[in-house]
């Protein structure tokens, strides 16, 4: 994962051509976002499914309720290499994406109500709630469990995509400036997403792809 400067500069640099690569990585996994569930590289050969979920959110809770509107942004620690991952909030639904800069990324979508989030994809799942202003969770990759406490950020910072040319950029802007992002091309593999586009869209919580 490389970090840039400001996400403003980052779009100029764009404007003029700049290019900015991140790590090369030696796997591709299935994220298209056209889809409902994306998909992870297996953190081990023949490992089970993501555990099922018990319960549901509660109609009737008094838990801490979720803003109409958020973006969340945090690294998730890993004992390979750390993830960085993006939440966003719109109403009761919500779209998160992690990724490595690598090989590993995955699209979840799911609820945000009634205080518990539920986020699902391809052996992947985010099982979380809000905790002051911060979203304090779990992320599920394959067997592997990942607590994580994302705080919120503010615009520029969140999720971005771009589609060019049949494949799919996407993109997570940190509070800082930083950018971590994979392109999924067309034939299903991966490479580092160049530098932010120009043209990039934020992703909102209750977008259809």
């Amino acid at each position: 994962m490389k970090r840039a400067g400001p996400v403003v500069t980052l779009l100029a640099v764009a404007a003029l051509g700049g290019g900015l690569l991140l790590t090369n990585f030696t796997h591709g996994v299935d994220s298209s976002p056209t889809s409902t569930a994306a998909t992870v590289a297996p953190t081990s050969a023949g490992a089970p499914g993501v555990p099922a979920t018990t319960g549901a959110p509660n109609p009737g809770s008094t838990a801490a309720v979720f803003p109409a509107q958020a973006d969340y942004v945090t690294t998730v620690a890993t004992s390979s290499r750390p993830l960085t991952l993006s939440v966003t909030v719109t109403g009761t639904k919500a779209v998160a994406y992690v990724c490595d800069g690598a090989a590993v990324e995955s699209w979840l979508r799911g609820t945000a109500i009634d205080g518990r989030m539920l986020l699902t994809g391809n052996n992947s799942q985010i099982d979380a709630t809000p905790e002051g202003e911060n979203l304090r969770g779990t992320l599920a990759l394959g067997d592997r469990r990942h607590d994580f406490t994302a705080p919120p950020v503010e615009p520029p910072a969140g999720l971005y995509t771009a589609r060019t040319e049949g494949s799919r950029d996407s993109w997570i802007v940190g509070p800082d400036g930083s950018v971590t992002g994979v392109r999924r091309q067309s034939d299903g593999t991966t490479t580092p997403a160049p530098q932010l586009a120009v043209d990039a869209r934020k992703v909102q919580g209750d977008d259809e792809f």
